[in-house]
């Protein structure tokens, strides 16, 4: 009976083996169909097929990191192709990571055995054996836990993704996802936050210092557990000595000097730079290296020079500056600073260079070029700087000069050089304030009100400009009347935009470097001349003292700094030439030794001698000469006699009348009036319209009334004789008469409106 039994369980379990063998092949026919099924069913992630978009980071001129901006999902991450990689960081990565992974097909079925007995016999748990395929899905799948089935869905797509791809693309793909801890996602990351260089140029110790990080980078974290990187980096050299590719000499000599990793960087070194930079890209930025155009050395010295200004003042008034520096020939914006003190630093996040502000007088050189190169002004033409000049030509608007004074008949180049409002005005008119307002556009100065909103006083400062705008548009002079944007991307070459004449801007260039010229307004040596490099400067000052501007160029360098106060407060008279002058000149002497910057070379243009009064040819009573520059054919064709009694006293045309009958006349200059000594009414003038305000008492409202004569005058208003030389204000038409001592007169007529308790009167600034 026992035999039986025995000899039965042998015939079945023969049975048995007979039966698996037999079933075998169908289990694993069914097994690898199913995992082909598999293969061919589920598709590879979307995160490893798109394109990786990284994050932005900025460099400056020299390769130094000034910004990296980070995402969700990374402080700085860089994707790079495998040739960027180095020549060893690929080779180490495979070694640490997946030794055989050149000859697996997606999963090393040696590891997983390997790590399968490791697991149930320690831990109970399957870990380990991941290829670099499998942890290339796991990483595009961003997988944070374990489990079986996520095990086999990687091994399964890896090997997918081994028939997709070939292994140089999916080492590539698995090494720009690999963290390498700080948030530095990617090789390139890596190597510029550990290193301060490109992976492309790591050395083999660097590289395997950055191999092992990826293991644990928390744990081996470079900046805060530097001693445990350096524990791994050891042990990740011992690891490539026992895979036989590192030699023993090698790998002692390796380890005893680690390689020395630089200090975590400021994320910002030029804030109002990139600033700058991100608003001009309007926010399309683009997840890869950048090299911009700044220049650290300069853009410190900017940041120092407004600093130690803003000290130098040390007025509580006085809070915020900015300074742009640009590259003339290319546009490039090498320095851009803004700096703050006391109280303006509750203004400090605002960059002082893109705060748009009223620009003063120095719109007035792109005005006069207009009109210097449309030919209807030279150098030499003769403007009336007079208290009634421009109300001639924009009624209801007088604007004063900033010192308060009128000073007769200018030539162009002396009303340039000095800064004077009203000849700017009547350049504006000769040229027209609309074709003026959009050719100023072209320059590059945008400002968000329309020309029916500024009237005739955008000339003078009512047009609010940026800092980077207004040193793009002198920056535009220095190119011979070329414009271009403001440039901060190396790889940017935009197509200038000729805007004026070679010529034309030859004569205005001319006048800004005149330290004569300006002579009247700033005094001679001024913080404007810099001396043995000549330099072509304007300033600028807001109403009420707001805003100080200075802006000017050599050949190579534009500089433009602003001074002020955010929030709109006052500088209680401080002088343009006292708090933003010094700062742009040290700049300027700066680019000048350090920079190789050069002094603009004087005109090669012939001059024209002229009368230094009329700008008109001269003659024997002329009191003085000067030579000018012209456009070809606009030099002067007639004498200044007009402008001279033969004993060789200054006569003037009749629109100078109130000014030689004013303080200010110098010349001591008398004008000729019209045939038989008529009198001239200046005030008020024929056609004017006035409107009564109703806030004050119609006892205070009056017309002054004057002529050119000095006495001897009897009034008339509607045929009824004055008492004094003053029309009290009444509604209706009133024909008024001047009569002189000779019998002559003249006659005006104006209207005089009744004002509603509602309306208001307008003013032009």
């Amino acid at each position: 009976m026992h035999f039986r039994q025995k000899r039965i369980i042998q015939l079945a379990a023969k049975a048995c083996a007979i039966g698996i063998f037999a079933i075998l092949p169908l289990v694993i026919w069914l097994v690898s169909a199913a995992i082909e099924y598999s293969i061919h069913s589920k598709p590879l992630p979307d995160n490893l097929l798109g394109s990786l978009n990284g994050t932005p980071v900025f460099l400056d001129r020299n390769s130094n990191v000034i910004a990296q901006l980070p995402t969700n999902e990374a402080r700085v991450h860089i994707p790079i192709s495998m040739a960027n990689m180095g020549e060893y960081l690929p080779l180490v990565t495979t070694s640490l990571e997946d030794h055989r992974f050149h000859q697996h097909q997606g999963v090393d079925l040696y590891a997983v055995f390997a790590a399968a007995y490791r697991s149930i016999a320690h831990s109970g748990h399957l870990s380990g054996a991941s290829t670099v395929s499998q942890q290339a899905i796991k990483l595009a799948d961003r997988r944070k836990g374990r489990s079986l089935t996520s095990k086999i869905r990687e091994s399964v797509l890896a090997m997918k993704l081994e028939r997709k791809w070939n292994k140089r693309k999916i080492l590539e793909a698995y090494m720009n996802r690999l963290d390498y801890g700080n948030r530095r996602i990617g090789p390139e990351a890596a190597a510029w936050a550990y290193f301060g260089k490109p992976a492309a140029t790591l050395t083999l110790a660097e590289s395997i210092y950055l191999g092992g990080l990826p293991q644990s980078p928390t744990r081996y974290n470079p900046w805060l557990r530097p001693a445990k990187a350096v524990t791994k980096y050891r042990r990740s050299l011992k690891r490539m000595a026992e895979l036989g590719q590192l030699s023993e000499a090698q790998t002692n000599r390796l380890a005893l000097t680690p390689p020395a990793v630089q200090k975590k960087s400021p994320p910002h070194r030029a804030p109002e730079f990139v600033d700058a930079l991100l608003r001009t890209m309007g926010g399309q930025v683009k997840g890869h290296i950048e090299h911009t155009t700044l220049d650290p050395e300069i853009q410190y010295h900017a940041e120092n020079f407004l600093a130690e200004q803003l000290a130098a003042v040390n007025r509580h008034d006085v809070r915020n500056a900015g300074m742009v520096v640009i590259e003339n020939s290319s546009g490039a914006v090498r320095a851009l600073a803004s700096a703050a003190s006391g109280e303006g630093k509750k203004e400090g996040a605002f960059n002082a260079t893109l705060v748009a502000r009223h620009a003063g007088s120095t719109l007035k050189p792109f005005i006069y070029l207009m009109a210097v190169d449309s030919r209807k002004l030279t150098a030499a033409s003769l403007l009336p700087d007079t208290q009634d000049a421009v109300s001639r030509v924009f009624p209801g608007y007088e604007p004063d000069n900033y010192n308060r004074k009128f000073s007769g008949p200018v030539r162009m180049r002396m009303a340039l050089g000095n800064s004077l409002n009203v000849p700017a005005v009547l350049a504006l008119h000769k040229v027209g304030p609309r074709p003026a307002f959009e050719t100023l556009t072209r320059w590059g100065l945008q400002t968000e009100k329309k020309l029916e909103d500024l009237g005739a006083g955008f000339v003078l400062g009512n047009r609010k400009i940026r800092l980077l705008d207004l040193a793009s548009a002198y920056a535009g002079l220095a190119r011979s009347g070329l414009a271009l944007p403001p440039v901060f991307l190396a790889r940017e070459a935009p197509a200038p935009q000729r805007v004026a004449s070679e010529s034309a801007v030859d004569i205005i260039t001319d006048i800004l470097a005149d330290d004569q010229a300006r002579a009247a307004s700033f005094g001679y040596n001024s913080a404007l001349q810099i001396n043995d490099h000549r330099t072509a400067v304007k300033t600028g000052t807001s109403s009420s003292h707001r805003d100080a501007w200075t802006v000017g160029f050599d050949r190579d360098y534009t500089v433009a700094v602003w001074v002020g106060n955010l929030n709109g407060q006052t500088m209680n008279g401080l002088s343009t030439i006292d708090c933003a002058t010094p700062a742009w000149q040290r700049m300027m002497k700066h680019l000048a030794s350090q920079h190789g910057s050069r002094p603009l070379k004087k005109s090669t243009r012939p001059r024209t001698t002229i009368d230094s009064l009329s700008g008109l040819l001269p003659v024997k009573q002329s009191q003085s000469l000067t030579r000018e520059l012209f456009l070809s054919g606009t030099e002067p064709r007639e004498s200044a006699s007009m402008f001279y009694s033969p004993e060789g006293n200054i006569k003037l045309p009749a629109e100078y009348a109130l000014w030689c009958a004013s303080k200010f006349n110098h010349l001591s200059a008398s004008t000729t009036n019209t045939p038989d000594n008529v009198p001239l009414i200046i005030n008020p003038k024929n056609g004017a319209t006035f409107v009564i305000d109703h806030h004050l008492p119609l006892e205070q409202q009056a017309i002054a009334l004057k002529t050119d004569v000095a006495a001897g005058i009897v009034w008339k208003a509607n045929g009824q004789r004055l008492a004094s030389p003053f029309l009290n204000l009444r509604p209706g038409t009133w024909h008024i008469t001047a009569h002189a001592l000779n019998g002559t007169t003249s006659k005006s007529t104006i209207h005089v409106l009744a004002a509603s308790p509602a309306s208001q009167v307008k003013k032009s600034h």
